[in-house]
């Protein structure tokens, strides 16, 4: 069945394979022959065949890429970096070539690319992979290195861990059905959404633990600069606190965090057979079931920031139609949508690492986003990410003139339950 669908989607070559001169087609047919010299290099684990796919693509996706949009390089749309990274990966460029490392860094990982890929093919995935390879020869950049030695001394992406046993965010019930996966940015910057999403398990009767005694970080942020090494440890470690606390159910409000669970531990040979949701979709499952209800009434007009983490189709998650039907289900909030949302959201500017290394063009891609979102007015901007929330806070600081309150859905979910928090 397998070849059947790969013959049906080559099959446009046929009538043109048909028109072209003998020699053309023995030099194409030897060309297939020989594919793999052109993408198989020893001591590369890179993807380096979708690299030069992508690099051989027309661009398709540039107009979509915000790191060109806000750098205005061409160096850095999605064709181009896949041209030099194969390019190092196939060692016609030196891998220690500092202008290629940073063209490495110019993506925040936030997939538009491959929304619009005829491929399926994400330029991210694989600067990633690329900058692991870096890692293999300690040649990572040193805007990187401060994230690996806070988490190498105490598990956080932050210079104090906000993790610890005397949280009041540290909450372990005897045999939990739900393990609710608290993120560093959730534990720094989204306290009043943790106790949100606490006051709904509790008022549900739901059985659940945090084991912030034993927390670290997800490993997602390093794994994403290029600290492959190190992500792994992470993966490892927190498999077996998932598995050890025998739940169900892991949910978490960072959805950086539900996607490294759900996907990257598998890549990382670290699979949790838990079910992983974004808290967004566990509360909608209540609802549905008639285990949670929202009986206030919240006269507010928002607007709703998609994360490119629960967007995206890479990421097995996609909750955008679900995000929406949520959002209706809310008494009294009235949903104005941002220009660009759902599949097609913009990103925060601060995905992929792109903050670590690129702090300028990230402070304007956030900017940018928040004058999309702020166009209405809204009472609030609405997002289901901490990142996203903390990038739009830091935006309206350098904007000055608006002035919308951010707030995380699982608050106002809250709100209509009647919780107290």
């Amino acid at each position: 069945m397998e070849i059947f669908k790969k013959f049906k989607k080559y099959s446009w070559m046929i009538p043109i394979f048909k028109t072209v001169s003998k020699e053309d087609r023995n030099n194409f047919i030897d060309g297939y022959k020989n594919r793999k010299k052109f993408y198989t290099v020893d001591n590369i684990d890179a993807n380096l065949k979708d690299m030069a796919k992508c690099a051989l693509c027309p661009n398709m996706c540039r107009f979509d890429c915000p790191a060109v949009q806000v750098t205005k390089k061409e160096p850095y749309a999605p064709a181009s970096k896949a041209r030099i990274s194969y390019f190092m990966g196939m060692q016609h460029i030196p891998m220690g070539e500092s202008s290629a490392i940073d063209t490495l860094y110019q993506c925040m990982g936030c997939n538009a690319c491959l929304q619009w890929c005829p491929m399926d093919i994400s330029t991210g995935d694989f600067l990633v992979e690329m900058r692991a390879e870096l890692e293999k020869r300690d040649l990572l950049p040193q805007s990187v290195q401060p994230l690996k030695q806070r988490i190498e001394s105490n598990g956080s992406v932050f210079e104090i861990s906000p993790f610890s046993e005397e949280s009041d965010f540290n909450h372990n019930d005897p045999n939990p059905e739900v393990f609710y996966y608290i993120g560093c940015m959730d534990m720094k910057y989204a306290p009043h959404a943790i106790r949100a999403t606490m006051g709904l398990l509790e008022m549900m009767g739901v059985k659940y633990c945090t084991h912030l005694e034993s927390r670290e970080c997800c490993g997602g942020p390093v794994n994403k600069a290029g600290h492959r090494s190190v992500a792994v440890g992470l993966s490892e470690r927190n498999q077996v606190l998932l598995k050890e606390s025998k739940v169900k159910t892991i949910i978490s409000t960072c959805p950086g965090c539900t996607g490294t669970i759900k996907k990257t531990y598998t890549s990382l040979g670290h699979p949790v057979k838990a079910e992983v949701l974004p808290a967004i979709q566990y509360f909608l499952n209540k609802i549905d079931e008639g285990s949670l209800k929202l009986t206030q009434t919240i006269d507010k007009t928002i607007t709703y920031h998609d994360p490119c983490l629960l967007a995206r189709k890479n990421n097995e998650i996609n909750f955008v139609d679900g995000t929406r039907e949520l959002i209706g289900k809310i008494p009294g909030v009235q949903l104005k949508e941002a220009y660009l949302h759902g599949d097609e959201t913009r990103c925060c500017g601060m995905g992929g690492a792109y903050q670590i290394s690129n702090p300028e063009f990230s402070s304007k891609v956030r900017e940018d986003r928040l004058i999309q979102l702020e166009k209405y007015s809204p009472n609030y901007v609405v997002s289901a990410c901490p990142t996203c929330e903390y990038a739009f806070k830091k935006a309206q600081e350098q904007l000055k003139n608006y002035t919308s309150e951010v707030k995380d859905l699982v608050e106002i979910i809250a709100d209509a339950a009647g919780v107290k928090y």
